[in-house]
């Protein structure tokens, strides 16, 4: 049985039980007011009897005999009355011979309060009160129950139809309105389902109806937007590797190539062999840039430690030394200070990388300029510059223009940089340097020093 199911049946049973309560209290309290009204038509005739407002039979008749002798006083038809003698014993009747009991011959002796009761008489329910008469003995009213009777199993029927009716409207109503609230859980339902069984993360159908702002609506919002994360994060993964084995691929065919020719080559020269050899060489260290480069991507941005404040200029001051360890081209600092929260080692990464590009594209002995402040670093070179249609995609894994394809290099430094940044929630941005050139930096969320 599904969720809709089970909670059309708790609704049905809750509708019920209710209907029942109320049901049983509106019976109990019906039954309680007609008796009360019984026994008070029942006390009003019976003093009505004593005081000789109305009259009382003499004499014995029976219904059931067939001895039966004439009234001499004709009572009304809607009770049974009966007179009893100072003993107890039966002085006269309406026509019914009505029980006698030790109380009912206590009250025949002597005054006491009436009493009441309900009585069967041939299988029929009565209600009988005997009440003590001025001078000796007593008078019996008895009135059927059969109308009252009639009337409570009328009321209970119709109430046990109405709960009846009642919890089958709250059942349809409970498994329909289910139905409308477990929607985005079949939904979700299917999706994993369809997720378990093709691995297809990025399936159309897998969109999930999330417009509920309760809990259900909650989760499936959050399970698509995990769907979405998934798709997005294994079509980059895709991605990663088809690019890293294409930028691979050129750098080990080389050195096949290089290899093969040595291994060829019966006589060569010395200086032939050197400049093949160190092909091979800066083949492979450009092989390892790239492995290196592969490995940082694939580092996950919640893997860094806790941020701390950071001064970017401290930060840039010393990307620069390392920089100036390996490269004799010269740099110009226009460092102010300004604090964001951050890794200190992730971030002189980017600058390093933000570096080593200035450095590709910048034309022999050239500056290329640093620059903090505001919460940002930018590095400017004075190369041919990045035409606005690249810029966009300048940050993008493996992305290197036409024009870039014989310059050494990966494709990957900027992108690291871009993640590095996007893991510190701030952003990249790339403009046109002064005098030429291009400006590639990043801003982050400055706080208290």
């Amino acid at each position: 049985m599904g969720l809709g199911g089970k909670l059309a049946i708790a609704f049905a049973a809750l509708v019920a039980a209710t209907g029942l309560l109320i049901g049983a209290a509106s019976y109990l309290t019906t039954g309680r007011q007609v008796g009360d009204e019984v026994d008070g038509f029942l006390r009003e005739r019976a003093s009505e009897l004593v005081d000789g407002a109305r009259p009382s039979p003499e004499g014995r008749t029976d219904r059931r005999s067939k001895d039966d002798r004439r009234l001499t006083v004709v009572v009304e038809p809607d009770t049974e009355v009966q007179v009893l003698a100072d003993d107890g014993s039966i002085d006269g009747n309406s026509g019914l011979i009505l029980p006698v009991n030790n109380r009912d011959t206590v009250l025949a002796d002597q005054d006491g309060p009436p009493q009441l009761r309900t009585v069967t008489i041939d299988g029929d329910d009565y209600r009988l009160i005997t009440q003590h008469l001025p001078g000796g003995g007593a008078v019996q009213v008895a009135r059927s129950l059969d109308e009252t009777n009639s009337l409570l199993a009328v009321l209970q029927a119709r109430l046990l139809v109405i709960a009846g009716l009642m919890a089958a409207v709250a059942a349809l109503a409970g498994w329909v309105l289910a139905r409308r609230i477990t929607q985005p859980l079949r939904s979700l339902s299917a999706a994993v389902d369809e997720v378990a069984e093709t691995r297809d993360t990025g399936a159309p159908d897998l969109a999930v109806a999330a417009t509920g702002a309760d809990e259900v609506g909650h989760l499936a919002r959050g399970f698509d937007r995990m769907l979405r994360a998934l798709d997005l994060s294994r079509r980059q993964q895709r991605r990663l590797v088809q690019d890293a084995a294409h930028e691979l691929r050129t750098p080990l065919t080389s050195m096949k190539a290089n290899l093969d020719w040595l291994s060829r080559a019966e006589r060569i020269d010395d200086e032939t062999r050197a400049d093949t050899l160190a092909s091979v060489r800066a083949e492979l260290g450009e092989l390892n840039d790239v492995i290196t480069e592969i490995i940082e991507l694939a580092t996950d941005r919640h893997e860094l430690p806790p941020f701390t404040p950071v001064d970017l200029a401290l930060v840039a001051e010393a990307a620069v030394v390392r920089f100036r360890a390996h490269s004799d081209r010269p740099v110009e600092l226009r460092l102010e200070s300004t604090t964001v929260e951050g890794d200190p080692d992730a971030l002189r990464r980017a600058v390093a990388n933000l570096l080593s590009n200035a450095d590709k594209y910048s034309p022999p002995n050239a500056a290329v300029t640093v620059e903090t402040r505001a919460g940002g670093l930018w590095v400017s070179d004075h190369g041919e510059g990045i035409p606005e249609q690249d810029r966009a995609r300048v940050f993008d894994r493996f992305y290197r223009r036409a024009a870039d394809r014989s310059q050494p290099g990966s494709g990957l430094g900027l992108s690291i940089v871009a993640s590095i940044i996007d893991a510190h929630y701030g952003t990249v941005e790339v403009t046109e340097a002064e005098g030429g050139g291009a400006t590639v930096g990043f801003r982050l969320a400055t706080v208290e020093p």
